[in-house]
């Protein structure tokens, strides 16, 4: 069929050369035949728009813009973009010229529309690629590879990349239907537009020039996962070091003694860790347990029964139900654990599988699940064969990725801090008589990474006016102005002694009665405020960051003119 549309298709006659890239006035000319990169502009004023119109009128205005230009880099010397919270914005600044004897500018009215796309570099030990942000049908993809699209410069809407009608309605629908055939032929890239800037700016300034907003930030996720390689990386694997190495020392199929074996599992033993300074033996925990408690080797493999117990829950989700799951569970009643002697002269040997002695510690321990029973404590966890351990980490290190892709979600544009971008612009021509319509692409922009939202962008901080307390007056006048509707429970727990719910001891008791509580913002303010910086004075005697994050400033209180 191909070769029939070859016969078809009378010869096309092509555009004269278009080029597109940063106005000619704010970088050096591009070499002849070539366009070049977007002008990234970062700006700090609210009505960057209108400013920057007003400096592209004004002949002098292009020192200004020069001085705009985004240039902050981070530590490894790449250039670093800023998210709109910062209070910084950025633009994106093209010309779009003939690149005919002359250089004139290209008339807007032969333009379709113009755009442009973030896309993200990335790279493997094989090589670099580009991704763009896709869409197929209308459900966002995530990030996939550029080269999808067709041919390098192919236009990222699946409409500009069909053939065009020139053989009559039935042999063009056929063509149609045979382009749409593949599954990557539906997918579109994520673009974002450039505005013709107002005519008197075009007509100041001699040139066509085109401006958009650079997105930094976006709440976009893709309907599909990321892939696991990506999500997860290939260097925690179930056999690299960083995997075994976290894992504590059962799941590693080491030997482990258990302690209190022989005895009946209790929660007192674990809240009894917790307890700061092992001065005070706690209720509830008899001297003979308190004894093994307080020695390194009993206080050691509690400590590792716990956290056999929290990572299998948590991290692997081992009593799930997920097929991941099930597999971790799988293995784990495949291992059997001695219990103590018992009978006749402590002769007969008992077992239980690991799995149902774990999953009933788990509801006991971490769940605390009142009406869970308590197991008892097997003798030890015993050395496991080289295979088995290959087994129980394969299972492991499964269960740990399809748990972390559930807890991670469905992949954003811009959630993976550190990556590398680039902004490529593209003007769409319109036909003209038989010349086709076609996309001129820019050169692409340098690489840039986006800055965390925590970071300063060197704007100014906002300013908070913190009423005064001490205003007997000010304070009376005072409202509430915000409600919380507060469940029996806590309400019981708040209502208690301070002391008692430091110490553990608060009770929810058993009332029925809701409550709602109004506060005044302003006082909530002045509470996190005072209690901001005790926290900050106490953590800067590890972190020592005071410093950096606090700065204050004495001024002088204004007059009101009342005396």
């Amino acid at each position: 069929m191909a070769q029939v549309l070859q016969r078809q298709q009378p010869p096309m006659q092509q555009h004269h050369p278009v080029r597109v890239g940063a106005p000619r006035n704010l970088r050096p000319p591009p070499a002849p035949g070539q366009g070049s990169a977007p002008f990234l502009l970062q700006r700090s004023d609210d009505d960057f728009l209108a400013s920057t119109y007003a400096q592209l009128r004004d002949a002098d205005g292009s020192a200004a813009l020069k001085s705009l230009v985004a240039g902050q880099r981070n530590k490894s010397g790449v250039l670093k973009l800023f998210q709109p919270v910062q209070r910084q914005f950025h633009l994106a600044l093209i010309e779009a010229w003939c690149d005919t004897p002359g250089l004139p500018r290209l008339d807007p009215k032969r333009i379709a529309s113009a755009g442009f796309v973030v896309r993200r570099l990335r790279s493997d030990p094989h090589g670099s690629w580009l991704e763009g942000w896709m869409s197929r049908r209308g459900v966002l993809q995530g990030w996939a590879r550029v080269e999808r699209l067709g041919a390098e410069g192919a236009d990222p809407g699946m409409q500009q990349r069909l053939p065009a009608p020139r053989l009559g309605a039935a042999l063009d629908r056929a063509f149609t239907q045979l382009a749409l055939e593949p599954a990557d032929a539906w997918l579109e890239e994520k673009t974002h537009p450039l505005f013709l800037a107002p005519p008197d700016v075009c007509a100041a300034a001699a040139k066509t020039l085109y401006c958009g907003i650079v997105p930094t930030s976006s709440g976009e996720l893709a309907a599909m996962p990321a892939p696991e390689s990506e999500t997860f990386g290939d260097g925690f694997g179930a056999d690299s070091a960083d995997f075994i190495n976290h894992l504590v020392e059962p799941l590693r199929g080491e030997a482990m003694d258990f302690p209190f074996a022989g005895s009946s599992l209790q929660t007192a033993w674990v809240d009894a860790l917790g307890e700061p300074g092992a001065a005070i033996q706690p209720q509830g925990i008899s001297n003979a347990d308190w004894a093994v408690l307080n020695a390194n080797p009993g206080n050691l493999a509690m400590k590792r029964f716990v956290t056999l117990l929290r990572q299998l829950a948590s991290e692997f989700d081992a009593f799930g139900t997920s097929p991941a799951s099930a597999a971790v569970y799988a293995r784990l009643q495949a291992i059997q654990l001695p219990m103590v002697f018992r009978g006749r002269d402590n002769e007969v040997q008992r077992f239980v599988d690991a799995g149902s002695f774990l999953r009933a510690a788990v509801r006991l321990v971490i769940e605390r699940d009142p009406g869970a029973p308590a197991p008892e404590m097997p003798r030890a966890w015993p050395a496991l064969s080289d295979a088995d351990k290959r087994a129980l980490r394969s299972s492991l290190s499964s269960a740990m990725r399809a748990r972390f892709a559930t807890v991670k979600g469905a992949p954003g544009r811009y959630d993976e801090p550190g990556s590398k971008y680039i902004v490529h612009a593209f003007v769409r021509l319109k036909p003209e008589g038989s010349c086709p319509a076609r996309t001129v692409w820019s050169e692409p922009s340098e690489p840039f990474v986006i800055a965390p939202w925590y970071e300063g962008a060197g704007a100014p901080p906002v300013q908070i006016a913190m009423p005064d307390p001490t205003d007997r007056g000010f304070l009376a006048g005072l409202k509430p102005n915000v409600s919380f509707v507060v469940p029996p429970s806590l309400q019981t727990l708040m209502s208690g002694n301070p002391k008692d719910m430091l110490d553990g001891k608060g009770s929810t008791g058993n009332l029925t009665l809701g409550w709602i509580c109004s506060f005044n913002i302003p006082i909530i303010t002045i509470c996190a405020f005072i209690s901001l910086n005790i926290f900050l004075s106490l953590f800067d005697l590890f972190f020592r960051w005071m410093l950096f994050i606090k700065i204050c400033i004495p001024f002088p209180k204004r007059s009101d003119g009342n005396g």
